[in-house]
Protein backbone atom coordinates (compact mmCIF):
# COMPACT_ATOMS: atom_id res chain seq x y z
CA UNK A 1 0.00 0.00 0.00
CA UNK A 2 2.80 2.48 1.03
CA UNK A 3 5.46 3.63 -1.63
CA UNK A 4 7.80 5.43 0.44
CA UNK A 5 10.68 3.87 2.88
CA UNK A 6 9.80 3.61 6.48
CA UNK A 7 12.05 5.35 9.20
CA UNK A 8 12.80 2.34 11.41
CA UNK A 9 15.31 3.29 13.86
CA UNK A 10 16.50 5.81 16.09
CA UNK A 11 19.43 6.46 13.79
CA UNK A 12 17.16 8.64 11.06
CA UNK A 13 18.59 12.11 11.56
CA UNK A 14 15.31 13.93 11.72
CA UNK A 15 13.78 11.38 13.84
CA UNK A 16 17.02 11.65 15.81
CA UNK A 17 16.50 15.52 16.23
CA UNK A 18 12.94 14.89 17.10
CA UNK A 19 13.75 12.82 20.32
CA UNK A 20 16.01 15.41 21.57
CA UNK A 21 12.68 18.07 21.18
CA UNK A 22 10.65 15.77 22.88
CA UNK A 23 13.01 15.29 25.90
CA UNK A 24 13.05 18.54 26.26
CA UNK A 25 9.41 19.06 25.83
CA UNK A 26 7.98 16.19 28.42
CA UNK A 27 11.21 15.12 30.11
CA UNK A 28 14.22 12.60 28.96
CA UNK A 29 12.61 10.00 31.26
CA UNK A 30 9.08 10.21 29.04
CA UNK A 31 10.81 9.40 25.98
CA UNK A 32 11.46 5.49 25.40
CA UNK A 33 13.69 3.82 22.83
CA UNK A 34 14.59 0.62 24.79
CA UNK A 35 14.00 -2.51 22.96
CA UNK A 36 11.82 -3.39 25.81
CA UNK A 37 9.35 -0.47 26.22
CA UNK A 38 9.13 -0.56 22.51
CA UNK A 39 7.78 -4.25 22.61
CA UNK A 40 5.54 -3.23 24.97
CA UNK A 41 4.01 -0.81 23.37
CA UNK A 42 3.81 -2.58 19.73
CA UNK A 43 1.57 -5.89 18.52
CA UNK A 44 1.99 -8.07 22.16
CA UNK A 45 -0.11 -10.86 20.53
CA UNK A 46 2.69 -11.08 17.84
CA UNK A 47 5.71 -13.58 18.18
CA UNK A 48 8.54 -11.15 19.42
CA UNK A 49 10.57 -11.43 15.68
CA UNK A 50 7.56 -10.00 13.94
CA UNK A 51 9.04 -6.61 14.62
CA UNK A 52 7.25 -4.95 11.10
CA UNK A 53 4.85 -2.83 14.01
CA UNK A 54 7.57 -2.27 16.26
CA UNK A 55 8.17 1.35 17.11
CA UNK A 56 11.37 3.63 16.96
CA UNK A 57 10.24 5.39 19.91
CA UNK A 58 7.41 5.41 22.41
CA UNK A 59 6.57 8.75 24.08
CA UNK A 60 4.50 9.37 26.95
CA UNK A 61 2.90 13.18 27.84
CA UNK A 62 0.95 14.18 30.67
CA UNK A 63 -0.77 16.85 29.35
CA UNK A 64 -2.52 18.56 26.81
CA UNK A 65 -0.11 21.36 26.09
CA UNK A 66 2.71 18.51 25.90
CA UNK A 67 0.55 16.71 23.17
CA UNK A 68 0.18 19.95 21.42
CA UNK A 69 4.21 20.03 21.85
CA UNK A 70 4.76 16.56 20.30
CA UNK A 71 2.32 17.15 17.37
CA UNK A 72 4.05 20.69 16.61
CA UNK A 73 7.79 18.89 16.97
CA UNK A 74 6.99 16.10 14.97
CA UNK A 75 5.35 18.30 12.00
CA UNK A 76 8.25 20.37 11.73
CA UNK A 77 10.37 17.18 11.98
CA UNK A 78 8.05 14.87 9.38
CA UNK A 79 8.13 12.47 12.27
CA UNK A 80 4.76 10.51 12.02
CA UNK A 81 2.85 9.81 15.32
CA UNK A 82 0.34 7.00 16.35
CA UNK A 83 -1.82 7.82 19.54
CA UNK A 84 -3.26 5.39 22.03
CA UNK A 85 -5.17 5.58 25.67
CA UNK A 86 -3.96 2.55 27.14
CA UNK A 87 -2.47 0.97 24.65
CA UNK A 88 -4.25 -2.54 25.42
CA UNK A 89 -6.36 -2.94 22.28
CA UNK A 90 -5.09 -6.57 22.16
CA UNK A 91 -6.06 -8.93 19.60
CA UNK A 92 -6.69 -5.80 17.54
CA UNK A 93 -3.08 -4.84 17.34
CA UNK A 94 -2.48 -3.13 20.60
CA UNK A 95 -0.26 -0.20 20.61
CA UNK A 96 1.09 -1.38 16.99
CA UNK A 97 0.88 1.54 14.35
CA UNK A 98 0.25 0.70 10.65
CA UNK A 99 3.33 2.20 9.35
CA UNK A 100 6.70 1.19 10.29
CA UNK A 101 8.94 4.23 11.65
CA UNK A 102 5.86 5.46 13.63
CA UNK A 103 6.54 7.08 16.74
CA UNK A 104 3.95 6.01 19.38
CA UNK A 105 2.42 8.38 21.76
CA UNK A 106 1.04 6.68 24.75
CA UNK A 107 -1.62 8.45 26.96
CA UNK A 108 -1.50 6.73 30.02
CA UNK A 109 -0.27 9.75 32.37
CA UNK A 110 -2.81 11.76 31.25
CA UNK A 111 -5.20 9.71 34.19
CA UNK A 112 -7.33 12.15 35.47
CA UNK A 113 -11.19 11.84 36.21
CA UNK A 114 -12.19 15.15 35.56
CA UNK A 115 -15.26 14.98 36.49
CA UNK A 116 -18.56 12.31 37.92
CA UNK A 117 -21.89 13.76 37.85
CA UNK A 118 -24.42 11.78 39.53
CA UNK A 119 -26.81 14.57 38.49
CA UNK A 120 -26.96 14.39 34.65
CA UNK A 121 -24.77 10.55 34.91
CA UNK A 122 -22.03 11.32 32.96
CA UNK A 123 -18.54 11.27 33.39
CA UNK A 124 -15.53 13.09 32.03
CA UNK A 125 -12.01 11.73 31.45
CA UNK A 126 -8.62 12.06 29.79
CA UNK A 127 -6.66 8.77 28.08
CA UNK A 128 -5.00 7.51 30.37
CA UNK A 129 -8.10 6.22 33.05
CA UNK A 130 -8.89 3.02 32.73
CA UNK A 131 -12.23 1.12 33.30
CA UNK A 132 -10.54 -0.20 36.80
CA UNK A 133 -9.35 3.41 37.50
CA UNK A 134 -12.99 4.83 37.09
CA UNK A 135 -14.59 1.80 38.85
CA UNK A 136 -12.17 2.38 41.70
CA UNK A 137 -12.85 5.95 42.14
CA UNK A 138 -16.49 6.04 41.91
CA UNK A 139 -16.89 3.87 44.85
CA UNK A 140 -14.18 5.28 46.49
CA UNK A 141 -15.90 8.56 46.40
CA UNK A 142 -19.26 7.18 46.63
CA UNK A 143 -20.78 8.05 43.66
CA UNK A 144 -23.95 6.22 42.42
CA UNK A 145 -23.95 6.26 38.54
CA UNK A 146 -22.27 3.18 36.74
CA UNK A 147 -20.22 3.60 33.93
CA UNK A 148 -20.19 1.18 31.37
CA UNK A 149 -17.17 -1.53 31.17
CA UNK A 150 -16.19 -4.01 28.42
CA UNK A 151 -15.33 -7.77 29.57
CA UNK A 152 -11.67 -6.56 30.28
CA UNK A 153 -11.45 -3.75 32.76
CA UNK A 154 -7.75 -2.41 31.83
CA UNK A 155 -8.67 -0.60 28.77
CA UNK A 156 -8.72 3.15 28.10
CA UNK A 157 -12.72 4.59 28.44
CA UNK A 158 -11.59 7.43 25.46
CA UNK A 159 -9.70 4.87 23.77
CA UNK A 160 -12.19 2.18 23.76
CA UNK A 161 -15.30 4.29 22.87
CA UNK A 162 -13.07 5.70 20.01
CA UNK A 163 -12.58 2.05 18.89
CA UNK A 164 -16.10 1.76 18.72
CA UNK A 165 -15.94 -0.45 21.87
CA UNK A 166 -18.44 -2.23 23.11
CA UNK A 167 -20.02 -2.87 26.83
CA UNK A 168 -23.09 -5.05 28.52
CA UNK A 169 -25.24 -2.07 30.80
CA UNK A 170 -27.79 0.09 28.98
CA UNK A 171 -25.13 2.12 27.94
CA UNK A 172 -22.96 -0.69 26.42
CA UNK A 173 -23.06 1.07 22.67
CA UNK A 174 -20.28 3.15 23.84
CA UNK A 175 -19.44 5.41 20.78
CA UNK A 176 -23.03 6.13 21.06
CA UNK A 177 -22.60 7.41 24.43
CA UNK A 178 -19.98 10.41 23.75
CA UNK A 179 -20.69 13.58 24.52
CA UNK A 180 -18.08 16.48 24.24
CA UNK A 181 -14.53 16.24 23.01
CA UNK A 182 -11.14 17.90 23.02
CA UNK A 183 -9.18 17.23 20.43
CA UNK A 184 -5.51 18.04 19.55
CA UNK A 185 -5.27 18.60 15.93
CA UNK A 186 -2.73 17.94 13.21
CA UNK A 187 -1.07 21.12 13.68
CA UNK A 188 -1.01 21.81 17.19
CA UNK A 189 -4.31 23.72 18.02
CA UNK A 190 -6.86 22.70 20.25
CA UNK A 191 -10.81 21.70 19.05
CA UNK A 192 -13.80 20.81 21.21
CA UNK A 193 -16.37 19.45 19.89
CA UNK A 194 -20.58 20.08 20.27
CA UNK A 195 -21.41 22.74 22.76
CA UNK A 196 -17.83 22.80 23.67
CA UNK A 197 -17.38 25.22 21.06
CA UNK A 198 -18.85 27.30 22.79
CA UNK A 199 -16.90 28.79 26.23
CA UNK A 200 -17.79 27.72 29.49
CA UNK A 201 -20.91 26.25 27.87
CA UNK A 202 -22.86 23.80 30.91
CA UNK A 203 -24.21 21.90 28.37
CA UNK A 204 -20.90 20.11 26.51
CA UNK A 205 -21.50 16.63 28.16
CA UNK A 206 -25.19 17.20 27.79
CA UNK A 207 -26.10 17.85 24.58
CA UNK A 208 -24.26 16.07 21.85
CA UNK A 209 -25.13 18.50 18.74
CA UNK A 210 -23.68 21.77 18.75
CA UNK A 211 -24.12 24.72 15.89
CA UNK A 212 -23.19 22.98 12.87
CA UNK A 213 -22.25 19.22 11.99
CA UNK A 214 -21.70 17.04 14.93
CA UNK A 215 -18.09 16.02 14.66
CA UNK A 216 -17.17 13.88 17.23
CA UNK A 217 -17.51 10.43 15.31
CA UNK A 218 -14.45 12.23 12.86
CA UNK A 219 -12.62 11.41 15.30
CA UNK A 220 -13.32 7.94 16.36
CA UNK A 221 -11.32 5.08 14.35
CA UNK A 222 -9.46 7.81 12.40
CA UNK A 223 -6.36 9.87 11.95
CA UNK A 224 -7.47 13.37 12.13
CA UNK A 225 -6.73 14.00 15.84
CA UNK A 226 -5.79 13.16 19.01
CA UNK A 227 -8.37 12.96 21.66
CA UNK A 228 -7.12 14.47 25.38
CA UNK A 229 -10.83 14.67 26.94
CA UNK A 230 -14.37 13.11 26.67
CA UNK A 231 -17.51 13.05 28.26
CA UNK A 232 -19.40 9.96 28.74
CA UNK A 233 -23.29 9.25 29.69
CA UNK A 234 -23.73 6.35 32.24
CA UNK A 235 -26.01 4.47 34.30
CA UNK A 236 -27.69 6.22 36.90
CA UNK A 237 -27.53 2.84 39.79
CA UNK A 238 -31.38 1.16 39.61
CA UNK A 239 -33.25 0.29 42.14
CA UNK A 240 -32.86 -3.44 41.72
CA UNK A 241 -30.80 -5.51 38.85
CA UNK A 242 -31.40 -8.83 37.58
CA UNK A 243 -28.40 -10.42 35.77
CA UNK A 244 -30.31 -13.44 33.62
CA UNK A 245 -28.71 -16.11 31.68
CA UNK A 246 -29.71 -18.41 28.66
CA UNK A 247 -28.15 -21.80 27.80
CA UNK A 248 -29.56 -23.38 24.28
CA UNK A 249 -28.72 -27.33 24.61
CA UNK A 250 -28.32 -27.39 20.54
CA UNK A 251 -26.96 -25.38 17.92
CA UNK A 252 -29.23 -26.15 15.33
CA UNK A 253 -32.12 -23.81 17.53
CA UNK A 254 -29.31 -20.41 17.25
CA UNK A 255 -31.45 -18.97 14.17
CA UNK A 256 -34.44 -19.50 16.40
CA UNK A 257 -33.31 -17.62 20.07
CA UNK A 258 -32.15 -14.73 17.92
CA UNK A 259 -35.44 -13.95 16.05
CA UNK A 260 -37.06 -14.36 19.67
CA UNK A 261 -34.02 -11.80 21.08
CA UNK A 262 -34.75 -9.37 18.44
CA UNK A 263 -38.19 -8.07 19.21
CA UNK A 264 -37.05 -7.84 22.79
CA UNK A 265 -34.36 -5.29 22.09
CA UNK A 266 -36.17 -3.30 19.42
CA UNK A 267 -38.49 -2.61 22.15
CA UNK A 268 -36.18 -2.37 24.86
CA UNK A 269 -37.55 -5.28 27.03
CA UNK A 270 -34.31 -6.17 27.03
CA UNK A 271 -32.15 -3.12 28.37
CA UNK A 272 -28.70 -3.96 27.97
CA UNK A 273 -26.72 -5.03 25.27
CA UNK A 274 -26.30 -9.10 25.38
CA UNK A 275 -23.86 -11.29 23.95
CA UNK A 276 -24.47 -14.76 22.62
CA UNK A 277 -21.16 -17.37 22.91
CA UNK A 278 -20.24 -20.70 21.91
CA UNK A 279 -19.32 -23.11 24.80
CA UNK A 280 -15.58 -22.86 23.90
CA UNK A 281 -16.35 -19.08 24.57
CA UNK A 282 -17.20 -19.79 27.81
CA UNK A 283 -14.80 -22.68 28.90
CA UNK A 284 -11.92 -20.41 28.06
CA UNK A 285 -12.24 -18.36 30.33
CA UNK A 286 -12.22 -20.66 33.24
CA UNK A 287 -9.96 -23.21 31.65
CA UNK A 288 -7.08 -24.35 28.42
CA UNK A 289 -8.42 -26.77 25.74
CA UNK A 290 -6.23 -29.19 27.22
CA UNK A 291 -8.04 -29.40 30.66
CA UNK A 292 -10.87 -30.65 28.56
CA UNK A 293 -9.51 -32.26 25.69
CA UNK A 294 -6.20 -33.84 25.53
CA UNK A 295 -6.42 -34.93 21.66
CA UNK A 296 -4.93 -32.81 18.76
CA UNK A 297 -6.39 -30.52 16.62
CA UNK A 298 -9.93 -28.69 17.69
CA UNK A 299 -12.26 -30.18 19.73
CA UNK A 300 -14.90 -32.30 17.75
CA UNK A 301 -18.44 -30.96 17.52
CA UNK A 302 -19.69 -34.56 19.72
CA UNK A 303 -16.98 -33.97 22.05
CA UNK A 304 -18.23 -30.56 22.79
CA UNK A 305 -21.61 -31.60 23.37
CA UNK A 306 -20.81 -34.28 25.93
CA UNK A 307 -18.54 -31.54 27.50
CA UNK A 308 -21.53 -29.31 27.78
CA UNK A 309 -23.85 -31.76 29.46
CA UNK A 310 -21.44 -32.49 32.40
CA UNK A 311 -21.45 -28.56 33.29
CA UNK A 312 -24.22 -27.53 34.76
CA UNK A 313 -25.52 -24.21 33.28
CA UNK A 314 -23.95 -24.45 29.81
CA UNK A 315 -25.00 -24.55 26.78
CA UNK A 316 -23.69 -25.19 23.50
CA UNK A 317 -24.70 -21.53 22.97
CA UNK A 318 -25.32 -18.95 26.06
CA UNK A 319 -26.43 -15.82 26.21
CA UNK A 320 -25.89 -13.25 29.27
CA UNK A 321 -28.81 -10.19 29.33
CA UNK A 322 -29.94 -8.24 31.99
CA UNK A 323 -32.50 -5.97 33.09
CA UNK A 324 -32.39 -2.60 35.58
CA UNK A 325 -35.38 -0.32 37.42
CA UNK A 326 -38.44 -0.40 39.97
CA UNK A 327 -38.66 -4.16 41.47
CA UNK A 328 -41.75 -4.53 39.73
CA UNK A 329 -40.67 -3.57 36.66
CA UNK A 330 -37.31 -5.81 36.60
CA UNK A 331 -40.01 -8.50 37.80
CA UNK A 332 -42.35 -8.08 34.67
CA UNK A 333 -39.84 -7.42 32.21
CA UNK A 334 -37.87 -11.05 33.36
CA UNK A 335 -40.92 -13.11 33.34
CA UNK A 336 -41.83 -11.39 29.73
CA UNK A 337 -38.83 -12.19 28.48
CA UNK A 338 -38.81 -16.01 29.43
CA UNK A 339 -42.19 -16.61 27.99
CA UNK A 340 -40.85 -14.67 25.01
CA UNK A 341 -37.93 -17.11 24.77
CA UNK A 342 -39.71 -20.23 25.83
CA UNK A 343 -40.30 -20.86 22.29
CA UNK A 344 -37.20 -22.12 21.75
CA UNK A 345 -36.42 -25.65 21.63
CA UNK A 346 -33.96 -26.40 24.89
CA UNK A 347 -33.72 -23.01 26.28
CA UNK A 348 -33.55 -22.72 29.61
CA UNK A 349 -33.65 -18.92 31.28
CA UNK A 350 -32.13 -17.72 34.65
CA UNK A 351 -31.67 -14.92 36.79
CA UNK A 352 -30.40 -13.25 39.47
CA UNK A 353 -32.14 -10.32 41.16
CA UNK A 354 -30.26 -7.48 43.37
CA UNK A 355 -30.86 -4.17 45.03
CA UNK A 356 -28.57 -1.90 42.96
CA UNK A 357 -27.21 -0.07 46.46
CA UNK A 358 -26.55 -3.82 48.01
CA UNK A 359 -24.71 -5.35 44.79
CA UNK A 360 -21.27 -7.14 46.34
CA UNK A 361 -18.69 -7.80 43.09
CA UNK A 362 -17.11 -10.76 44.94
CA UNK A 363 -20.29 -12.41 44.70
CA UNK A 364 -21.16 -12.45 40.75
CA UNK A 365 -19.27 -14.03 38.03
CA UNK A 366 -17.86 -12.63 35.61
CA UNK A 367 -21.05 -11.50 33.76
CA UNK A 368 -22.88 -10.31 36.45
CA UNK A 369 -20.39 -8.13 37.08
CA UNK A 370 -19.69 -6.25 34.01
CA UNK A 371 -23.67 -6.00 33.21
CA UNK A 372 -23.76 -4.41 36.53
CA UNK A 373 -20.92 -1.63 34.89
CA UNK A 374 -17.98 -3.25 37.70
CA UNK A 375 -14.56 -3.92 35.39
CA UNK A 376 -12.90 -7.82 35.50
CA UNK A 377 -9.97 -9.60 34.30
CA UNK A 378 -10.89 -12.67 33.89
CA UNK A 379 -11.70 -13.04 30.21
CA UNK A 380 -8.20 -12.07 29.82
CA UNK A 381 -7.77 -15.97 30.32
CA UNK A 382 -9.56 -16.81 27.03
CA UNK A 383 -5.64 -16.21 25.62
CA UNK A 384 -4.47 -18.96 27.29
CA UNK A 385 -6.72 -21.43 25.92
CA UNK A 386 -3.86 -22.82 23.61
CA UNK A 387 -1.52 -23.14 25.72
CA UNK A 388 1.80 -21.28 25.77
CA UNK A 389 2.29 -17.50 25.81
CA UNK A 390 -1.28 -16.59 24.83
CA UNK A 391 -2.27 -14.60 22.23
CA UNK A 392 -4.94 -13.73 19.70
CA UNK A 393 -6.34 -11.94 16.70
CA UNK A 394 -10.30 -10.69 16.28
CA UNK A 395 -12.22 -11.12 13.41
CA UNK A 396 -15.43 -8.86 14.23
CA UNK A 397 -18.30 -8.99 11.66
CA UNK A 398 -21.53 -6.77 11.30
CA UNK A 399 -24.74 -8.24 11.06
CA UNK A 400 -28.53 -7.59 10.62
CA UNK A 401 -29.90 -9.54 14.46
CA UNK A 402 -31.62 -12.39 12.45
CA UNK A 403 -31.47 -16.15 13.10
CA UNK A 404 -30.76 -16.16 9.05
CA UNK A 405 -27.53 -14.15 9.35
CA UNK A 406 -26.63 -15.76 12.07
CA UNK A 407 -26.56 -19.18 10.92
CA UNK A 408 -24.67 -17.78 7.70
CA UNK A 409 -21.96 -16.45 9.47
CA UNK A 410 -21.42 -19.51 11.90
CA UNK A 411 -20.92 -21.65 8.68
CA UNK A 412 -18.94 -19.47 7.45
CA UNK A 413 -16.25 -19.16 10.46
CA UNK A 414 -16.87 -22.65 12.26
CA UNK A 415 -15.28 -24.68 9.59
CA UNK A 416 -12.77 -22.42 7.96
CA UNK A 417 -11.25 -21.61 11.60
CA UNK A 418 -11.30 -25.53 12.11
CA UNK A 419 -9.31 -26.41 9.26
CA UNK A 420 -6.84 -23.27 10.27
CA UNK A 421 -6.56 -25.41 13.38
CA UNK A 422 -8.60 -23.33 15.61
CA UNK A 423 -11.30 -24.12 17.81
CA UNK A 424 -14.14 -21.90 17.34
CA UNK A 425 -14.49 -19.30 19.68
CA UNK A 426 -16.99 -17.50 18.80
CA UNK A 427 -19.84 -14.90 19.77
CA UNK A 428 -22.27 -12.43 18.83
CA UNK A 429 -22.78 -8.88 20.52
CA UNK A 430 -26.58 -7.91 20.15
CA UNK A 431 -27.80 -4.08 19.41
CA UNK A 432 -31.61 -3.37 18.70
CA UNK A 433 -31.56 -4.43 14.86
CA UNK A 434 -28.17 -5.70 14.44
CA UNK A 435 -25.49 -7.79 15.81
CA UNK A 436 -21.43 -8.24 15.84
CA UNK A 437 -19.97 -11.66 15.10
CA UNK A 438 -16.92 -11.62 16.75
CA UNK A 439 -14.22 -14.47 16.50
CA UNK A 440 -11.07 -15.02 18.10
CA UNK A 441 -8.44 -17.08 16.87
CA UNK A 442 -6.30 -18.07 19.67
CA UNK A 443 -2.69 -19.54 19.43
CA UNK A 444 0.77 -19.33 21.49
CA UNK A 445 2.41 -16.41 20.75
CA UNK A 446 5.70 -18.74 20.25
CA UNK A 447 4.13 -20.68 17.44
CA UNK A 448 4.80 -18.66 14.90
CA UNK A 449 3.15 -20.79 12.00
CA UNK A 450 -0.07 -20.58 14.54
CA UNK A 451 0.42 -17.28 14.40
CA UNK A 452 0.60 -16.77 10.58
CA UNK A 453 -2.42 -18.49 10.47
CA UNK A 454 -4.78 -16.87 12.47
CA UNK A 455 -3.80 -13.75 10.82
CA UNK A 456 -4.24 -15.34 6.88
CA UNK A 457 -7.68 -16.84 8.32
CA UNK A 458 -9.06 -13.16 8.87
CA UNK A 459 -7.72 -11.51 5.96
CA UNK A 460 -9.13 -14.47 4.11
CA UNK A 461 -12.61 -14.17 5.80
CA UNK A 462 -12.62 -10.36 5.38
CA UNK A 463 -13.12 -11.08 1.96
CA UNK A 464 -15.97 -13.98 1.81
CA UNK A 465 -17.72 -12.15 4.23
CA UNK A 466 -18.03 -9.29 2.45
CA UNK A 467 -19.28 -11.14 -0.54
CA UNK A 468 -22.35 -12.45 1.91
CA UNK A 469 -22.76 -8.51 2.57
CA UNK A 470 -20.76 -8.27 5.80
CA UNK A 471 -18.49 -5.80 7.17
CA UNK A 472 -15.52 -5.80 9.63
CA UNK A 473 -16.36 -3.05 12.39
CA UNK A 474 -12.94 -3.21 13.82
CA UNK A 475 -9.41 -5.01 12.22
CA UNK A 476 -5.95 -5.82 13.30
CA UNK A 477 -3.68 -3.48 11.64
CA UNK A 478 -2.39 -5.82 9.18
CA UNK A 479 -6.07 -5.89 7.86
CA UNK A 480 -7.02 -2.25 7.81
CA UNK A 481 -6.39 -1.54 4.28
CA UNK A 482 -7.84 -5.53 3.41
CA UNK A 483 -11.48 -4.03 5.26
CA UNK A 484 -11.65 -0.66 3.62
CA UNK A 485 -11.05 -2.17 0.47
CA UNK A 486 -14.19 -3.96 0.86
CA UNK A 487 -16.73 -0.69 1.73
CA UNK A 488 -16.22 -0.15 -2.46
CA UNK A 489 -19.85 1.31 -3.02
CA UNK A 490 -19.68 3.88 -5.90
CA UNK A 491 -15.90 3.28 -6.37
CA UNK A 492 -14.37 3.30 -2.55
CA UNK A 493 -16.52 6.87 -2.58
CA UNK A 494 -16.15 6.44 1.54
CA UNK A 495 -12.10 6.07 1.05
CA UNK A 496 -12.07 8.90 -0.95
CA UNK A 497 -13.55 10.91 0.89
CA UNK A 498 -12.00 10.34 4.05
CA UNK A 499 -8.63 10.83 2.09
CA UNK A 500 -9.75 14.26 1.11
CA UNK A 501 -10.37 14.73 4.92
CA UNK A 502 -6.44 13.50 5.81
CA UNK A 503 -5.22 16.25 3.20
CA UNK A 504 -7.34 18.97 4.38
CA UNK A 505 -6.42 18.23 8.16
CA UNK A 506 -3.24 16.85 8.07
CA UNK A 507 -1.42 17.61 4.67
CA UNK A 508 1.93 16.63 6.31
CA UNK A 509 0.33 12.97 7.06
CA UNK A 510 1.80 12.79 10.77
CA UNK A 511 -1.26 11.68 12.52
CA UNK A 512 -1.35 7.63 12.45
CA UNK A 513 -0.88 6.77 8.90
CA UNK A 514 -2.79 4.07 7.40
CA UNK A 515 -4.90 3.94 10.44
CA UNK A 516 -8.35 2.06 9.30
CA UNK A 517 -6.64 2.28 5.90
CA UNK A 518 -6.64 6.35 5.53
CA UNK A 519 -3.11 7.04 3.93
CA UNK A 520 -2.01 10.58 3.46
CA UNK A 521 -1.02 11.70 0.02
CA UNK A 522 2.28 11.13 0.05
CA UNK A 523 1.94 7.50 1.41
CA UNK A 524 -0.74 6.81 -1.04
CA UNK A 525 -0.84 4.18 -4.17
CA UNK A 526 -1.22 7.11 -6.70
CA UNK A 527 -2.37 10.71 -6.05
CA UNK A 528 -5.94 11.49 -4.59
CA UNK A 529 -8.44 12.95 -6.41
Amino acid sequence: MTTDTPRADVDDPQLAAALDEFRAAIGAEHVATDLETRHEFSDTYSPRSWTEYLPPAVLQPATTEEVQEIVRIASRHGVELWANGQGRNNGYGGSAPAHAGTVVVNLRRMNRILEVNDEFSYVVVEPGVSFNDMYDYTQANGHTLWVDTPDIGWGSLVGNALEHGFGYTAHGDRANSVCGMEIVLPDGSLLRTGMGAMTDNPSWHLSKRGFGPMLDSLFMQSNFGIVTKMGLWCMPQPEYYITGWVTLEDDEHLPALLDAVRPLMIDRTIMNYPSVFTASGALAVVGKRTDFFPGDGPIPFEVSKAIVAQIPNLGMWNMRFAVYGKENTVDAQFDNIKAALSVVPGVEVIGTKIRGDEIDPESLDQSGKVQAGIPDMQLLNTSSWAGGVGGHIGFSTVLPLTGRDGRRITDLVRPASEAAGFDYIGGFLLRERSMMHVTLMVYDTEDEPAAARARDLCANLVGTAAKMGYGEYRAHPSNMDNVQSTFDYNDHAMRRFYERLKDAIDPAGILAPGKQGIWPRRLRDGSAD
